[in-house]
């Protein structure tokens, strides 16, 4: 199982084709098999080199503690970069993936051509949602309070007061919430429930909507049709420099599993301009 050293930590990585660097990003409690099953590094990495890695505390990954901020995570990008030799690259990143994406553009501008944010929202942002509105939501939300797991409308992006409701589960409780989720599913919640992920998620981190407006590297807002947060797609089409908004048909918040043809299109197409321009520009 390949592992790269990656700010003192142990991260497990896979890599496909070669070329110029585009590194994928899953979000908060995935890991990067979501590449593989959409078949992003398969499709990706003709004449690139297509890197998926599985976040701090996810996958094959070492667990530390603390530190899961997406400001956190993004130096891992960075510092992952800085160990695959990619002094440059497109960062794809899905739900809070595309955060750290969007960070570690705001940290090491220089560092990232274009970015596709696919599906997130952002916590200083957080105000733009309302997800009382989401069907899939909402059913989620009726089967964890079978299991005795309380979610709020109000406080929907709370993971430290979901994950501690799931560590403290009784063993009925917890038999209902594994038949509900699923067992790998539940594993990969009550590991990340002995660390400080719920809370960091949910912070802003620096990530301010300042700094968000002023991420200058072209951006793909690339979010489902039917997706809970296209106020947030919306408000970075409207306020970053260089950003347009594509929306992936059929599609709610997982476009990579609910439509995957169309998202890896949209992908294929941003990158092939990414590279165009940054073509012209050497020709300069």
């Amino acid at each position: 199982m390949p592992r790269r050293a990656v700010n003192g930590l142990s991260l497990h990585v896979q890599q496909a084709g070669a070329g110029p660097d585009v590194i994928l990003i899953h979000g908060v409690t995935g890991d990067l098999s979501i590449w593989f099953l959409c078949r992003a590094m398969q499709e990706l990495a003709g004449g690139r080199r297509v890197t998926a890695f599985d976040l701090r505390g996810h996958g094959y990954s070492d667990v530390p503690p603390s530190g899961y901020t997406s400001a956190d995570h993004a130096g891992d990008v960075i510092a992952l970069m800085d160990e695959i030799g990619a002094e440059r690259g497109v960062l794809v990143g899905h739900s809070f993936g595309a955060v750290i994406a969007a960070h570690a553009a705001v940290l090491a501008p220089d560092r990232v051509e274009g970015i596709v944010l696919s599906d997130p929202y952002f916590p200083a942002l957080r105000h733009l949602e309302d997800l009382s509105r989401w069907g899939h939501w909402q059913n989620f939300r009726r089967e964890a309070e079978g299991a005795g797991v309380l979610l709020s409308d109000e406080y929907w992006y709370d993971l430290g007061k979901f994950f501690d409701q799931v560590s403290h589960l009784d063993e009925e409780g917890m038999l209902r919430f594994r038949r509900a989720v699923g067992l790998p599913a539940t594993e990969r919640l009550l590991r990340l429930c002995r660390t400080t992920c719920g809370d960091d998620s949910k912070a802003d981190a620096g990530l301010t909507a300042d700094r968000i407006a002023s991420i200058s590297a072209p951006v793909l807002a690339l979010y489902g049709e039917a997706s809970p947060f296209l106020a947030t797609a919306e408000y970075l089409a409207d306020h970053l420099p260089d950003c347009r908004r594509v929306l992936v048909p059929g599609a709610q918040h997982r476009a990579p599993e609910e439509n995957p043809s169309a998202f890896l299109a949209a992908i294929r197409s941003f990158l092939d301009e990414v590279t165009a321009a940054g073509e012209v520009g050497v020709g300069r």
